[in-house]
């Protein structure tokens, strides 16, 4: 077994114990997001902001609207547009990125669709991966039949010398 397979299986390895460690566990807002979103219900000038920063990081900020329709933030101007707006329970909140002066939004969906990199397509392939994934047997099988057939023949026989 070479090196590369070694290291593709380890991989295959993390990767699947990261998958079961992230399906045991559900996303919580953190305190402070729950925290602005109330603030944001109560003040009608503010809105609350996910600003994605180029440094891969994720605040949720509470920022005042400026001007009908901008915001500021971290000096950077920012333009609001109430379809660009996503929600959560009754809460509604803007997505934005610090590169981007337009909110995240699907809006997008037909550049998307003409890229081709829209998950849609990938419904038929993901079913035929799980078809060629050999599916686990009955627990037991052959032998569970093999236990209970000897089961069978000891309580007949125990039966035969009762009498």
């Amino acid at each position: 077994m070479s090196r590369l397979d070694k290291l593709e299986r380890q991989q295959a390895i993390l990767e699947q114990e990261l998958f079961e460690k992230s399906s045991r566990k559900k996303f919580k807002l953190p305190f402070k997001a729950k925290r602005l979103m109330k603030q944001s219900l109560k003040k009608q000038d503010t809105v609350l902001v996910q600003y994605l920063t180029q440094k891969y990081q994720m605040q949720f900020k509470l920022c005042k609207i400026v001007q009908g329709n901008l915001i500021v933030v971290n000096n950077k101007v920012h333009i609001l547009n109430p379809k660009y707006s996503w929600r959560y329970g009754k809460h509604l909140w803007y997505i934005v990125r610090e590169i981007d002066r337009m909110p995240v939004s699907n809006k997008d969906y037909d550049a998307v669709k003409r890229r081709r990199d829209d998950t849609e397509a990938d419904v038929p392939l993901i079913k035929a991966v799980l078809g060629a994934v050999q599916k686990p047997s009955i627990p037991g099988g052959k032998s569970a039949w093999i236990i209970i057939g000897i089961i069978v023949v000891a309580v007949i026989i125990l039966f035969m010398f009762m009498r």
